[in-house]
């Protein structure tokens, strides 16, 4: 964490790049198969350019095995539902035999007594859960397919394992996501879970320009102002990007991506397949983006990131 501090501060005072480190964190695609269809989503919605697939449990240990010891967080989610991997449980002990800090993202549309028995047991340290309503209508609104009592279901599944279990982890964060179609359930939201043991997320929605109806009404929910019929950041962006110099995103086909807008892994042409972690990161490539936000030139990918 020192270096990446040192080598970011370094860059953004001297406006030169210097990546003395090497990612802290990073993100790993063990599934881009997904069971919902979310409105916003790429994947949900069809628009991304790989085919559905599950990383094989040798691919994933492959990439453990050459990782620097600079890393220590490592996230099993990016374009699908991480609990769609048969290996997924594996994997996660896998990570937690290493010493890593695991965390996964779901919908939380399969998370049965079983699979809440496996999670708890795995040594998994935290898990998001989506669940952007309490009713039915309001949750399928955005959740595709998904159903509010799954989630419930899975929440209650966990929290009674972890009781049972007597287990700490993994800390249970329920995110919701605020529409203008849900806005109004926040509260009981709120209400309703206040008692468990989970941690409450509110987060803004990224939105495009064609989507400005789903807007919250409330402004404090929103990510964006609308100016010209167009949506806005409300806030700007730290220049450079922070993120460039602490993470990176292995992608279930082997690509690489840069953040977690770069959805189809398409600003460096490099594989982790072929490239070590070390040569991608101080690759000429990423040293280029890494200097366009470094003079405060957005690339496209940053108009909707509020980090």
């Amino acid at each position: 964490m020192v270096l990446f501090a040192y080598s970011y501060l370094f860059s953004k005072i001297f406006q030169k790049i210097k990546v003395y480190n090497l990612p802290v964190a990073i993100h790993i695609e063990t599934s881009s198969k997904c069971n919902l269809s979310c409105l916003f989503c790429k994947q949900g919605q069809g628009h991304i350019d790989r085919p559905s697939a599950i990383m094989t449990l040798t691919d994933f240990q492959k990439i453990i095995t050459k990782l620097p010891k600079s890393i220590y967080w490592i996230t099993l989610y990016f374009q699908g539902e991480p609990l769609l991997d048969g290996t997924i449980i594996d994997k996660i002990k896998y990570l937690r035999t290493n010493n890593y800090f695991v965390e996964i993202s779901t919908n939380a549309q399969n998370i049965n007594k079983q699979m809440a028995t496996a999670l708890v047991e795995s040594g998994l340290n935290r898990i998001i859960i989506s669940i952007d309503g309490i009713s039915q209508k309001t949750y399928e609104k955005y959740r595709i397919k998904g159903k509010i009592n799954n989630v419930f279901e899975a929440i209650n599944n966990l929290l009674e394992t972890k009781k049972k279990l007597n287990k700490q982890n993994p800390k249970i964060i329920l995110q919701y996501i605020v529409f203008k179609h849900n806005e109004s359930e926040i509260n009981q939201f709120k209400e309703m879970m206040k008692k468990l043991d989970v941690i409450i997320r509110i987060k803004n929605a990224q939105l495009e320009d064609d989507a400005v109806d789903y807007l919250p009404n409330n402004k404090k929910y929103r990510r964006y102002e609308i100016i010209n019929n167009k949506l806005q950041l409300k806030k700007s962006l730290p220049i450079p990007c922070y993120r460039l110099w602490k993470e990176i995103i292995f992608l279930q086909n082997g690509q690489i991506a840069i953040c977690c807008h770069d959805k189809n892994g398409e600003l460096i042409n490099e594989t982790w397949h072929n490239k070590t972690i070390k040569q991608i990161w101080s690759s000429k490539e990423l040293n280029a983006i890494r200097q366009k936000t470094l003079i405060g030139d957005k690339i496209g990918i940053c108009k909707n990131c509020d980090i």
